[in-house]
């Protein structure tokens, strides 16, 4: 009986504790979102892939955020919106950021244009190589465009 009686009290705190852990998440988000745009010479194909991947600066204190989309027609911008895996948007904070282009493989000429483009672009922007920073401030919806030619991410 004094089992029972001291028990469930230790018990109840126990799952009180573990309730306000699981309530300390990693913070609301900023929504970040803009366009890729390519150079002059180069055009996104219908359904093209296009992953941009926000790389924490320091990963002890942040997460990094992805955004995957598809090119909808042909053209030199493709529009993403970039979420972390817990949170819309993308945290506070300093970022490296990737982008990797892939080609739709049904579409005719894809495997030339995949390594025209792994060498103008990919190779150049993947997370251990790029030259391109942002950094997430705010509440407020961080708009951006993503200029692959010039090298540039800029708010606007």
């Amino acid at each position: 009986m004094l089992r029972t009686r001291l028990g469930r009290p230790l018990l109840l705190s126990f799952g009180v504790l573990l309730l306000v852990a699981t309530g300390c998440g990693p913070g609301k988000g900023t929504p970040v979102s803009g366009k890729v745009v390519l150079p002059a010479g180069y055009t996104f194909e219908k359904d093209d892939q296009v992953e941009v991947t926000f790389v924490p600066d320091d990963p002890k204190v942040n997460r990094g955020a992805t955004a995957n989309t598809k090119a909808q027609d042909k053209g030199s911008e493709v529009t993403f919106t970039a979420n972390t895996a817990e949170t819309t948007g993308v945290l506070q904070g300093k970022y490296k950021v990737a982008v990797r282009i892939t080609p739709y493989a049904g579409a005719p000429g894809s495997e030339g244009r995949k390594h025209k483009l792994e060498d103008a672009f990919n190779k150049k922007f993947m997370t251990d190589t790029t030259s391109l920073h942002y950094e997430v401030t705010g509440t407020d919806a961080n708009n951006v465009t993503i200029d692959l030619g010039k090298g540039t991410v800029t708010k606007n």
